[in-house]
């Protein structure tokens, strides 16, 4: 599975945000348990899944050309 298939993308896509979408509740876990405020809670969770995101797109597209 090289992940360069058209049908592919979908799946490849949905695995990367899924991955952000729990990396990011980790951090906005994190945040939480140690008292930060709301707002710094939803933007640490928010850059976090931004940032994984972005670099999982990124390398996905720089591993299959």
């Amino acid at each position: 599975m090289n992940g360069n298939n058209h049908s592919q993308r979908g799946i490849w896509l949905a695995i990367i945000l899924l991955a952000s979408w729990g990396v990011a509740a980790v951090v906005g876990a994190l945040f939480h348990v140690e008292g930060a405020a709301l707002p710094t809670v939803l933007g640490a969770s928010g850059a976090a899944f931004m940032s994984v995101a972005s670099l999982g797109l990124a390398a996905h597209r720089f591993m299959t050309g």
